[in-house]
Formats: structure tokens, C-alpha cells, sequence
């Protein structure tokens, strides 16, 4: 199967993702916040991300997506609790808060996968090598496309795994998660680790961007020096007049 057509399906199975249909017409609730639809939905997209894109470059937006859900979902669970404790605690307020985050973490992991394997679908290195050895010159627009595929084949096969292999390594988001700071230290509060998650993806966040135009300004020069279409017809007329 070509990208061509690994691209359409993808794009296909995100339509009941922005339209809701045909999921509304299934709303059995499995667990309180989970749906019927919503769950064979995931699974019908998980299913379908690895096997269009492969176990490699499926286990790596599904690293991905945990790595962006996790955050927000616990954070916003952590901050919402404290909010209910103190105030007047409730059942009913905490089964609201327990299903609200419940649908949105399913929600997260299927749209951020779905979203992932469609962009990993696309062969930007493939474009890239035609755009700059088509003949004619490149037009302006062809230079935009340039710029914008250089950078997301920068950002998809180097900053992302970069990110991905500094958590690895400094084992930032294991030693939030088992209450430590690091060897030996106290043990911390939620509150506590909330804040240092929260402090964590910011400076992770910044890294990334900062990874991702770090390389624009020599990038725009190299794709300026680029012959435009009229330059290279230019000179393609001006050889033709002058043989020799």
C-alpha cells in the first residue's frame, strides 16, 4: 500500500473523531465518563496506526501521546480534587470528576495517535528529494513547501526522539511518579508532584520548540539561493542565444 493510500484511510477513520458521528449513536456506558462508541473507536485506530505504520513508528506516537495525555489528565485530576476537598467533599462530585477525566484521557489517546500517524504518513523526505531535484526552477510557493517539510522531518526524526531519550535517561517522569525527588530524598505530596510535572513539561516543551527553529535561519538561506523559474528560464534563454 502506497502513502497515498495509507494517507486517505487515515484520514477516513479521523472523520468520526471531529464529526461525532456514528458515535453518538452508541452510548452504552461501559464505566462511568467511557462509551461504547468511543471505545471501539480507540481500538479501531490503535489497530489501524500499527498496522499502516509498523510497530516501530507506532510505539513511538503511542510514547508520544502518553507523554502528553498523562500530564494534563493527572495534573487536571490532581487540581480538581484538591478543589472538591476543600470544599464540601461529595460522591456525586467526585464520580463528575472521575468520568470527566476518564472520557478525556480516551479521548486524548485516540485523537493524538490518529493525528500522529497521519503526519507519519506522509513521506516529507520523499517530497523533499523532488523538490529540489525537479528542473524548471522552484517556484515561491515549492520554497514554502521546502521550509515547511524541512522542518517537520527535523521535528518527527530528531527533536522528538531527542526529547524521548532525555526522559529515558534522567528518568524524570519515574521519579515524579514514585514520590521522589531523587534516591534517598523524602517522599513527595501530590501538590508537590503536580508542580514539578507541570515545571518538567514546560522545560521540556521549551527544549522542543527551541530544537525546532534552531535550524530555520541557515535553512532559509540555503532555499533562497535555490534558482526561481524565472531566473531559470532566464538563463535557459540566454544559453540558447549565446552557444557558445
Amino acid at each position: 500500500m502506497n502513502w497515498r493510500s495509507r494517507l486517505t484511510l487515515l484520514c477516513i477513520l479521523a472523520i468520526p473523531a471531529f464529526s461525532g458521528y456514528p458515535l453518538g449513536y452508541f452510548q452504552e456506558t461501559i464505566v462511568p465518563g467511557l462509551t461504547l462508541g468511543w471505545i471501539a473507536y480507540a481500538l479501531m485506530v490503535h489497530g489501524a496506526a500499527f498496522g499502516l505504520l509498523g510497530p516501530s513508528s507506532y510505539r513511538l506516537a503511542l510514547i508520544i501521546s502518553l507523554l502528553i495525555t498523562l500530564p494534563v489528565v493527572l495534573l487536571g485530576s490532581a487540581i480538581s480534587l484538591i478543589a472538591l476537598f476543600t470544599r464540601d467533599w461529595t460522591t456525586a462530585g467526585l464520580n463528575v470528576i472521575a468520568s470527566h477525566y476518564a472520557a478525556l484521557a480516551v479521548t486524548m489517546l485516540t485523537v493524538i495517535p490518529l493525528a500522529l500517524a497521519i503526519v507519519a504518513a506522509i513521506p516529507f523526505h520523499r517530497m523533499e528529494n523532488r523538490l529540489l531535484n525537479q528542473a524548471g526552477g522552484v517556484s515561491l510557493f515549492q520554497k514554502s513547501a521546502l521550509m515547511f517539510t524541512r522542518v517537520c522531518i527535523h521535528v518527527i526524526y530528531f527533536v522528538i526522539p531527542e526529547i524521548l531519550e532525555v526522559l529515558r535517561e534522567e528518568r524524570i517522569l519515574n521519579r515524579i511518579m514514585s514520590r521522589q525527588a531523587s534516591p534517598g530524598a523524602p517522599k513527595l505530596s501530590l501538590q508537590v508532584r503536580a508542580s514539578i510535572l507541570v515545571r518538567n513539561m514546560i522545560q521540556v516543551g521549551v527544549e522542543g520548540i527551541c530544537s525546532s527553529v534552531r535550524h530555520i535561519p541557515l535553512w532559509a538561506e540555503e532555499i533562497a539561493r535555490l534558482p526561481g523559474r524565472e531566473s531559470q528560464a532566464s538563463t535557459e534563454q540566454n544559453h540558447r542565444n549565446n552557444p557558445d
